[in-house]
């Protein structure tokens, strides 16, 4: 399995992880660098550090069967050089590194009767990319399509579809569900030498919940007034431009949460900002939304890893860890 200290997560916020198991595929995409939105006073700052990591859970259509997580990872190579890897559903198998922007790939079954064996199918050859937002995660063009127990258990990209009617031509089924259930973003808020970091915002589109609308998430980072004093920095979330969450005086609430609610259920807000300020060298600033799984339940419940609902985290560095 997956561990939740493999997002590299804060004790603080560790047990909201649980989304992610370490039965997981990790996959892993590189592309050209991007940025994260940087404004300063000064100078603009250099292009930083984007992933993407997002993990799907597909249920087979056989009941007998559990579900299977696969993790995607969209990253930015500091050398430019396109790269796709991905590992079994197993921890002990190796990851496979694959340059190529399309091909095929098969993993053998492990000897767990649990994980068959997994086809993998990518093209990225003519993807495209959000040149405003510069996220690794191409938007169009491309396909990635996973395969196990003669059942399509994976499909993403507006490709995906055409490739698997004329793959299969209609002879492999569709997993029940294939959803998203935590998207996990590390960025690195870089500034010119010598200068300190100044508003940042990141953005990313997600859906709380299966069927719901897709809202954009965004979290920022600021100095409150341009003396930039310690006290006067501010944090704030909004989901599609509507401000949920504004903290002020971070070097003191450096750790919290709100639940907010969107599309008429509750989602945590929880943020920890104790590494970012207090470390060093610098550790990372944590924020992460999370879904609940039923209206009644309550914050840090055992009992949600079983049933989570989908989160969203952000991890902002200093500098690349």
């Amino acid at each position: 399995m997956v561990s939740a200290s493999s997002l590299l997560l804060p004790s603080s916020v560790r047990d909201l992880a649980s989304c992610v198991s370490d039965s997981a595929v990790r996959v892993a995409c590189t592309t050209p660098a991007s940025t994260l939105t940087v404004s300063s006073s000064s100078s603009p700052a250099p292009p930083s550090t984007l992933s993407v990591a997002v993990t799907y859970r597909a249920t087979p259509q056989a009941p007998s069967l559990p579900p299977l997580l696969l993790r995607l990872t969209w990253s930015h190579s500091p050398h430019g050089a396109p790269a796709l890897s991905f590992a079994s559903p197993t921890a002990s198998s190796a990851a496979v590194l694959l340059r190529r922007r399309k091909g095929t790939c098969c993993l053998p079954s492990s000897s767990s009767a649990h994980n068959p064996p997994l086809a993998f199918f990518w093209d990225l050859t003519a993807a495209r990319y959000d040149g405003a937002a510069s996220s690794p995660e191409p938007v169009s063009g491309f396909y990635v399509v996973a395969v196990a127990g003669a059942e399509v258990v994976l499909a993403v990209g507006d490709l995906a579809a055409e490739f698997v009617k004329a793959k299969f031509e209609g002879q492999i089924p569709r997993a029940r569900s294939i959803r998203p259930v935590s998207r996990a973003d590390r960025v690195v808020v870089a500034a010119a030498p010598g200068q300190t970091p100044g508003a940042a915002v990141h953005t990313a589109r997600v859906r709380f919940a299966e069927g719901a609308p897709e809202h954009e998430v965004a979290v920022g980072c600021c100095r409150a007034s341009a003396s930039g004093r310690p006290g006067e920095e501010e944090l704030w979330v909004s989901v599609d431009g509507k401000r949920a969450v504004h903290a002020r005086r971070l070097r003191w609430n450096f750790r919290g949460n709100q639940t907010v609610f969107v599309d008429g259920a509750p989602v945590d807000v929880l943020w920890d900002l104790h590494g970012w300020w207090f470390q060093d060298p610098p550790g990372c600033a944590v924020v992460m939304l999370r879904a609940r799984s039923a209206l009644e339940s309550r914050l840090w419940l055992e009992e949600e890893a079983k049933a989570p609902g989908f989160a969203l985290l952000v991890q902002a560095f200093k500098t690349p860890p």
